[in-house]
């Protein structure tokens, strides 16, 4: 495959996909992405992606009517007179069929959503690719089917960690042309939960960065240290309290520091309550919530870094990070980086070698670890060193992208 049209179907465009889309597009792709019209979530990513980096060969719509998931039986209706009908009458067989299978797979309103998506991709479009297995993958799964075209399918964290339908997300794994994720420990746990059947069918693809976009550094070893946390959307997983705890543990030990966590949840909220906690623990001097941030702002902050800190913790749910690129950013911009051995982390980061891993949860070590790289500078310029030759040797957008091509060959 060498040239031609793939359609992407998602939830939202977070920038490590924009990355790969862009990638695919130098190398001759053009590319069509169908987001949700109206979700916070999905306006919220695009007001982040670099979008200089568009070109006329990317195109990005909000054309995914994911109110047919939802809505009233009356709005249901109206809605497939609309989108659907079009589609109905130009694949008349295929609708139908596919639409026998997903009543008895109780998916039906995913099936209009999916005919909905039909009429929007382009015919020349030779593929269908999602990220995370969620409403937009099942949409672009029944698309690829009345289309006659592959469908394939990325995997990551919380879609496969916590389904709120196992069943369903099975039935997406089984369908799938080829599934992709982003760690070892991923490719496990599908098997070991969704299927040892579906094994072949699976390669880790470790996502990869355009290190042209990394700026130098430019901490100043004569300042007081600066350490970056980026918590996206500040969720459970993120581990954010198990970082307030060890800056309050590091402040009491007289340790000179300053800690800055990016992100924030969508409507805010979350990060209110974390900035009124850390002025009631007296931690406003050292530690200071930054909010959302645009990608390149993000990478400012990075490149003032002294050490980078992702505390990924278990959530009560059973949601956790799998890979997290903000930990690949660090290390390839020489930041000597802490996080938790947990899910693919270690898959990324050697204890001691190339980074620091503690044990997720637990802010006294996370404290200890931060500690040692502030009082040893030569161990600390040791790990960011090894980091940034880890990542990008291993963890480039291109040969990640490569990896993508390869495997949708075999399909086209």
């Amino acid at each position: 495959m060498t040239s031609g049209k793939i359609a992407y179907s998602l939830g939202f465009l977070p920038t490590y996909v924009f990355r790969e889309i862009v990638q695919l597009n130098s190398e001759g792709f053009e590319i069509d992405v169908f987001l949700p019209r109206s979700t916070s979530t999905s306006k919220f990513w695009l007001n982040i992606i670099p979008r200089h980096k568009l070109t006329d060969g990317i195109s990005i719509t909000q054309t995914l009517s994911t109110e047919f998931i939802t809505c009233s039986i009356p709005s249901l209706a109206l809605l497939f007179l609309k989108e659907c009908i079009p589609v109905f009458l130009r694949h008349p067989a295929r609708c139908c069929s596919n639409a026998f299978l997903s009543l008895r797979k109780r998916s039906f309103r995913y099936f209009l959503l999916g005919a909905s998506l039909a009429g929007y991709i382009d015919r020349k479009s030779r593929l269908i690719h999602s990220h995370f297995a969620v409403t937009p993958a099942f949409a672009a799964m029944w698309a690829g089917r009345i289309l006659r075209i592959p469908f394939t399918l990325t995997t990551h964290a919380v879609d496969i960690f916590t389904p709120p339908r196992e069943e369903m997300t099975r039935y997406l794994l089984e369908n799938a042309h080829r599934i992709f994720t982003i760690s070892k420990f991923n490719r496990e746990y599908i098997s070991r939960r969704y299927g040892k059947h579906l094994e072949n069918k699976i390669d880790v693809t470790y996502l990869g960065l355009d290190f042209s976009s990394l700026p130098e550094r430019k901490c100043n070893p004569d300042a007081i240290p600066k350490i970056v946390c980026t918590a996206s959307g500040l969720g459970e997983k993120k581990g954010v309290p198990v970082l307030i705890e060890a800056c309050r543990i590091l402040k009491e030990r007289n340790l000179q520091f300053s800690c800055s966590i990016i992100g924030s949840d969508t409507s805010g909220r979350v990060l209110d309550e974390f900035r009124k906690q850390i002025e009631k623990l007296g931690l406003g001097d050292v530690l200071q919530f930054e909010g959302l941030l645009k990608s390149d702002e993000v990478m400012e902050q990075l490149a003032e870094a002294d050490i980078f800190v992702l505390p990924s913790i278990r959530a009560g749910n059973g949601d956790m990070d799998g890979i997290p690129v903000s930990l690949m950013e660090s290390m390839a911009a020489g930041v000597p980086t802490v996080s938790t051995s947990l899910s693919g982390i270690p898959e990324l980061i050697e204890n001691g070698k190339d980074g620091i891993l503690v044990t997720p949860g637990n802010s006294a070590e996370l404290a200890d670890a931060i500690e040692k790289l502030l009082l040893d500078r030569n161990f600390a310029g040791k790990l960011g060193i090894q980091g940034a030759e880890k990542v990008r040797s291993q963890f480039n957008v291109k040969g990640y992208v490569g990896v993508l091509l390869e495997k949708w060959s075999e399909y086209l």
